[in-house]
């Protein structure tokens, strides 16, 4: 035998009149009337203390007020000589010595903003804060996990320095460890340094221009830290 259907109890919904469902709401009343103005006091000018708008200014840094440095607009765009008296021009030893002349005066031209810009923590003053024997144990941190197979020294090198933050290891890697493997491969004239070392390979492109993969500096960025993080690129 076969059922009879049973009708569906459910009547489809009408769809709402939204526009009879407004006309259906009372207006509102706008209240109009002496007691509903707003009290507006008499215009009398400018107030005296709105027009110092150097408050708003912040506080000058550099130059110094009232200071007498000396302008040497000579200097501006003669860019660097192409000699210099060192025994060995072009040297790791020149360089670092006009690297330190060249900050000495930085900091003699920028005074207290010299630290305030944070200078006395970038380039290789970073590595003042590191000890001959933490430079080695970070050297081989870093090429017992090479980023370029996906492992991180971030951890390991917590663990191995634990009176360093993670700002300061981030900051050295990028200060100190990088540029010193740009400027070997650089000065080896585009030949590989040593076929064992994964991390010079994933960090060197050996291309008639030389490009820097900075990929696992982008993995440390984006790691969460605490406090900024200076970043190194070469174009």
């Amino acid at each position: 035998m076969h059922r009879p259907k049973k009708k569906n109890q459910h009547s489809p919904q009408k769809p709402v009149d939204w526009l009879k469902y407004l006309d259906d709401c009372p207006p509102l009343v706008i209240p109009v009337g002496p007691r509903f103005q707003a009290d507006v006091p008499e215009w009398r000018g400018p107030s005296t203390s709105d027009l110092d708008s150097s408050k708003w200014l912040g506080t000058r840094v550099w130059p110094v007020q009232d200071s007498n440095t000396a302008k040497e607009g000579g200097k501006v765009g003669k860019g660097r000589p192409n000699a210099c008296t060192c025994s060995s021009p072009g040297s790791p030893q020149c360089i670092k010595r006009h690297i330190s002349e060249e900050r000495s005066r930085l900091q003699s031209d920028l005074g207290p903003a010299y630290k305030s810009w944070k200078f006395d923590e970038m380039g290789e003053d970073v590595a003042k804060c590191w000890s001959w024997r933490q430079a080695k144990r970070f050297d081989s941190i870093v090429k017992t996990n090479p980023l370029s197979e996906g492992k991180s020294f971030l951890k390991p090198a917590e663990s191995s320095f634990s009176s360093k933050t993670r700002e300061d290891i981030v900051s050295y890697y990028l200060n100190v460890y990088v540029p010193k493997r740009i400027s070997m491969v650089t000065r080896s004239g585009g030949k590989v340094l040593d076929s064992d070392d994964d991390e010079c390979a994933s960090e060197v492109e050996l291309k008639p221009q030389l490009k820097i993969k900075l990929y696992e500096l982008c993995k440390l960025q984006a790691m969460p830290k605490e406090g900024p993080i200076l970043s190194y690129t070469t174009g």
